[in-house]
């Protein structure tokens, strides 16, 4: 697989000088998604900064020696020009309260980095794992290999097992699979897209905003050997270039992404929701799902199903 040489990280951090440093922090990473940036991570606990004197079983409390509820937030992409924006943005918005500095790594050092806490996700009919842990894989489910990339590392791994797990639910209906046009918005690594591909729809497309995203869902079909339609953009209202793939309306629509972001597009969704189909949401918090399904009330959909896990929700609408 090929990877643009360099990754910049754009790191967050707060003074614990600050009155109101963990207030202040909370808004930077409410600011984010809201400004199209919904891939972060708390930087030092994501793996990469923590040296051998934080490994191996410890009674010391690394979190709160690390930065504690003040960790600092990376933004890591392959584009420096985009970071710069971000940065003039944030010290626009924030000024000196917070510090930004934009880091320079090797590619190859960044994806090492994930190796670590990059474990495979189990359904009960998914399999999906890292090409460099292949032995384990149990032949009696569907497996899908995915490298990190860009696009992954925000911890939220729990939203994508319970869109797998709904999405299994929809496996008995191979038939009218065999019909539908499937469409995953906010793609990342296109594990989800790839699932409905395994899974026998008649066509699978993703989409995201994020060109780092679109290049991994790009890397991840190769490596499963599958071709995947890929639109660097957010639901496809109005279609793509006239390929018929992105034309809506989609069958089913699964949009794996942040209720800040969720509650923007909602409209658009149901529009790409044909008449009799299925929206799927996650990527919202359990305190939030009441209002996530009032606002898709509000947009013409109906509730058809609601599960948790680890404090995320998973929506299921029809339009």
């Amino acid at each position: 697989m090929t990877y643009p040489q360099h990754t910049f990280e754009l790191r967050i951090s707060f003074s614990e000088k600050h009155p109101h440093a963990k207030s202040l922090k909370n808004q930077v990473m409410e600011w984010l998604p809201a400004h199209g940036i919904d891939e972060f991570v708390e930087g030092v606990m994501d793996g990469l900064d923590i040296d051998n004197e934080y490994t191996g079983p410890s009674q010391r409390d690394f979190y709160q020696e690390l930065g504690g509820d003040i960790l600092p937030v990376s933004v890591y992409k392959y584009s420096r020009e985009l970071l710069e924006d971000l940065l003039n943005q944030l010290t626009k918005k924030f000024g000196d309260s917070i510090q930004v500095k934009i880091h320079s790594m090797e590619t190859k050092e960044w994806l090492e980095g994930w190796k670590e806490s990059f474990k495979p996700i189990e359904t009960d009919s998914f399999y999906i794992y890292p090409p460099w842990d292949e032995s384990n894989r149990p032949k009696n489910k569907i497996s899908i290999v995915v490298e990190p990339g860009m696009a992954f590392g925000t911890g939220q791994h729990a939203t994508t097992q319970v869109c797998l797990r709904r999405l299994e639910k929809l496996a008995p209906k191979k038939v009218e699979l065999s019909n539908w046009k499937f469409c995953d918005v906010g793609t990342g690594t296109g594990i989800l897209a790839l699932a409905a591909h395994r899974l026998g729809f008649r066509s699978v497309v993703g989409t995201d905003i994020d060109p780092d995203a679109i290049t991994a869902a790009k890397q991840n079909a190769e490596l499963n050997q599958i071709k995947l339609p890929l639109w660097q953009g957010s639901a496809p209202v109005n279609g793509v270039e006239g390929i018929t793939s992105f034309m809506p309306p989609f069958d089913v629509v699964v949009a794996n992404i942040l209720f800040v972001v969720l509650s923007k597009i909602i409209g658009d969704l149901s529009k790409v929701t044909k008449p009799g189909g299925i929206l799927i949401l996650s990527g919202v918090l359990t305190e939030d799902g009441d209002e996530m399904i009032h606002l898709a009330k509000d947009c013409g959909m109906k509730l058809l199903d609601r599960s948790d896990l680890e404090g995320w929700a998973c929506i299921t609408l029809t339009k």
